[in-house]
């Protein structure tokens, strides 16, 4: 088992993240993209030095050195996060969980970078992924992500209503055990039909599709109550139907599924507000690297 950790934006709580948390797993045998010197540098700044002793064996030199100051991104800071990504990929991991970037100082070099989900899917040239949301026992996959509200309308069609629903079924048997996922839609519109104009009735087209394809799928429900409803996961039609949710609560994780490896990081940004004073919550990177080696040997005993 192969696990890759990303170092995120050095300017934020990536590598914070990173020297709390991989202490407890080296057992594992991680690799940490980064380098000695800027984990190094955190660990002084934030007394985590006995942390960076404890795993510097595990620390790949895969970035470059560069000055950085907490709380301050830039192009350089973005190029490290960036590249430690795409060392982590070199690599070929089983598992790789990414500390948190900032997008706008990466779009500064890379004029068409969306974010990770959607650079991991374009490296592993990937069509069929898809953005899902872990909380607790909760599963929520999003038809589209980081869209304006405008655009999401046209964005909704039956087929890949389907092949969404498809890809979760498949995922939850693969890396959660269910073998017969009960699957629930959302509408886009509050209370549904009442105020759309015929989006729901798409939706039902899909849902359809998807049972006639062996998937046990209901709804559409109305996405302000769906979360009380008892379902293996839920399929909601934009980000703030389902992150509203996940971000309620401590600990959730962003898992990318569709990839040849899997993906998970916590559902929090690089939180620049605190960067360098040594407060940042771990309970999402603790998360998901038990969530990685959970879904890993899942998968592995859904194989035999």
């Amino acid at each position: 088992m192969k696990i890759a950790v990303t170092i995120g934006d050095p300017a934020g709580i990536g590598p914070e993240l990173v020297l709390k948390t991989l202490p407890a797993f080296l057992r594992y045998s991680p690799v940490i993209y980064g380098n000695h010197a800027i984990l190094g540098q955190t660990a002084r700044k934030l007394g985590l030095l006995r942390n960076y002793y404890l795993m510097r064996k595990h620390i790949e030199n895969s970035v470059p050195t560069i000055k950085f100051e907490f709380g301050k991104p830039d192009e350089e800071t973005g190029k490290v996060a960036l590249h430690s990504i795409k060392s982590a990929l070199a690599d070929h991991p089983d598992i790789i969980i990414t500390a948190p970037i900032v997008k706008n100082v990466i779009k500064k070099f890379f004029k068409n970078f969306i974010g990770q989900t959607e650079f991991l899917a374009d490296y592993f040239k990937t069509r069929n992924f898809a953005m899902v949301g872990l909380l607790k026992e909760k599963k929520i996959m999003f038809l589209t992500t980081h869209l304006p509200v405008a655009d999401i309308p046209e964005k909704i069609n039956k087929e890949e209503i389907c092949n969404k629903l498809v890809l979760f079924d498949h995922g939850l048997r693969k890396f959660f055990g269910i073998r017969k996922p009960n699957l629930a839609v959302s509408t886009l519109n509050p209370h549904g039909a009442e105020f759309g104009y015929g989006e729901e009735k798409i939706i039902e087209q899909g849902i359809g599709k998807a049972r006639n394809r062996g998937i046990t799928v209901s709804g559409p429900f109305p996405a302000d109550s769906i979360f009380d409803r008892k379902f293996d996961g839920f399929l909601v039609m934009y980000h703030d139907q389902g992150f509203v949710y996940l971000k309620a609560k401590r600990g959730g994780l962003n898992w990318t599924l569709g990839l040849p490896v899997i993906r998970l990081s916590p559902l929090y940004g690089a939180a620049l507000d605190i960067a360098g004073k040594n407060c940042a919550d771990t309970t999402g990177m603790i998360n998901a690297l038990r969530m990685g080696i959970k879904m890993y040997h899942q998968a592995r005993k859904e194989l035999i």
